[in-house]
């Protein structure tokens, strides 16, 4: 697989690799932790600098957004910078992911992606999608690149609906808080 990192920046190299997202998918949960909830700051947000290529990635690790009986909706978010130092990001690229035992595809071809934070609608477009299976677990992927200023919006809002498709689902305050986790890892 060819690393995302190669490039000098993680969101030029995202959307030249957008027909794989699965391989994102494959990175973020090598940096993410065992399945086990996150409780700290420091295992929800993990910073890994590359000094071969003098970059820094910055990776909120997949939490639960909504549990259900067949389905389990996560989400990540990934960015990286040049050097070691903090700086501020341009772009972060937020990652929506399904399990579930069954083989229906929910996000296939409704992968459109709306964030309401305080009451004002933030169209962010269609997501980029992929699916794979594992051991009987089937595994959709969703991923859309925003500015960094939209998850700014999006962390410091106190209400946060997310409509994915045809999944509208509100955050709680601890979900925002793991957002704002990230923002303080990701800005100087």
């Amino acid at each position: 697989m060819k690393d995302f990192y190669e490039d000098s920046s993680f969101v030029s190299g995202f959307r030249r690799a957008r027909s794989c997202v699965s391989c994102l998918i494959l990175l973020l949960f090598g940096f993410a932790s065992s399945g086990a909830a996150q409780e700290s700051r420091a295992e929800q947000v993990q910073v890994k600098y590359d000094e071969a290529k003098d970059t820094t990635t910055i990776v909120l690790n997949p939490f639960v957004l909504v549990s259900r009986r067949h389905e389990e909706l996560r989400l990540s978010a990934i960015t990286s910078h040049k050097g070691k130092a903090r700086a501020r990001p341009k772009e972060i690229a937020l990652i929506f992911i399904s399990f579930s035992s069954s083989n229906v595809s929910r996000y296939e071809t409704a992968r459109k992606l709306t964030v309401t934070a305080d009451a004002q609608p933030l169209p962010l477009g269609e997501t980029q999608y992929s699916k794979q299976s594992q051991k009987g677990v089937f595994i959709e992927s969703m991923a859309a690149v925003v500015p960094f200023d939209t998850f700014l919006r999006i962390a410091n809002a106190k209400v946060v609906t997310i409509k994915l498709g045809l999944t509208t689902l509100k955050l709680s305050s601890q979900h925002v808080t793991m957002l704002r986790a990230a923002v303080s890892y990701m800005s100087p």
